[in-house]
């Protein structure tokens, strides 16, 4: 055995533990710092000049991961079990045949909260509508709830392959109506290209207009718009009729108590009693929402 290699002590650097504190400091300010910029502000900073090898090993040992777009990120859950889609060869010609559904992302003072809509395919009608801050499975059937409530139910009910649609209450749900589950082609968005046309006209005829200022004013907006959208507001692929008109013309009539559930829902009133959930203050009706309100004639209050 070699006297050398028995006797060895590993050298460490001198600059090493001043590296190593220094890239935690930069670490703590910005975790997407890599191999290239790390080094520059490394020698810029701390006059610390050391190589991209050598900042990844002490960033290594340091136990530290550079956060940046990964591959792979929204890989389905092998245990979700998918449904076929079935609108392939389906001519879609009829009220109430085929109903869609989809949830969107809106921004509120930097927040991010989400809005699920069940729409019917061949009337463009929205059924039901839910909004919140969590992207999960009850944000989905709260919007079934609504939609259920008109007293019709599709053959087919088509949406994508989430989470939230690929679970069991969701298919409970929807197979002990009888209605039949299909969803999109992975990475086909053009299978349910009736929802994305939507989410255009909601966010760029309204929601990017408007400035809600919490989820109580953004609700209450969307509620409104939701009745214009739905009443009046002329749609090209109708020959110019508001979805409503289009159903009345199909005899498909909605039952009475509708739109006092569609346009003003129970949540509306407890958000109006509790306190708002960023200011501290009690939700109210602002002048302006009011009066833009009162021009449509559509009073929720």
């Amino acid at each position: 055995m070699a006297r050398s290699s028995t006797y060895y002590n590993k050298r460490v650097p001198k600059d090493e533990p001043a590296a190593e504190r220094a890239i935690e400091q930069l670490y703590e300010e910005d975790a997407t710092l890599g191999r290239r910029r790390l080094p520059v502000l490394l020698q810029r900073r701390y006059g610390i000049e050391i190589g991209a090898k050598k900042c990844q090993r002490l960033k290594k040992k340091l136990g530290l991961r550079t956060l940046y777009p990964h591959r792979n990120t929204s890989a389905p859950n092998p245990r979700a079990e998918k449904e076929p889609y079935l609108l392939k060869d389906e001519e879609i010609n009829e009220v109430d045949q085929v109903w869609t559904s989809d949830i969107t992302y809106i921004q509120i003072d930097r927040c991010n909260y989400y809005l699920c809509v069940v729409m019917d395919w061949d009337s463009r009608f929205v059924l039901g509508w839910s909004m919140g801050r969590h992207m999960d499975v009850r944000l989905c059937l709260d919007a079934l709830d609504m939609a259920l409530k008109s007293g019709r139910c599709p053959k087919i009910f088509n949406t994508d392959q989430g989470s939230q649609y690929t679970s069991g209450d969701w298919k409970e749900a929807i197979r002990e109506k009888g209605i039949k589950i299909s969803m999109d082609g992975k990475g086909r968005w053009a299978d349910n290209i009736i929802m994305e046309r939507f989410w255009r006209t909601y966010k760029h005829e309204f929601f990017l207009h408007r400035e809600p200022k919490s989820l109580e004013d953004a609700i209450e907006m969307t509620s409104a718009w939701m009745e214009y959208y739905n009443r009046e507001r002329p749609h090209s692929s109708l020959k110019n009729c508001s979805p409503l008109m289009y159903r009345e013309n199909h005899a498909c009539p909605l039952p009475a108590n509708f739109w006092s559930d569609f346009s003003a829902p129970a949540r509306l009133a407890s958000l109006r009693s509790a306190p708002s959930l960023r200011s501290g203050r009690h939700a109210y009706t602002s002048k302006s929402l009011q009066k833009w309100i009162d021009i449509r004639g559509y009073r929720m209050i």
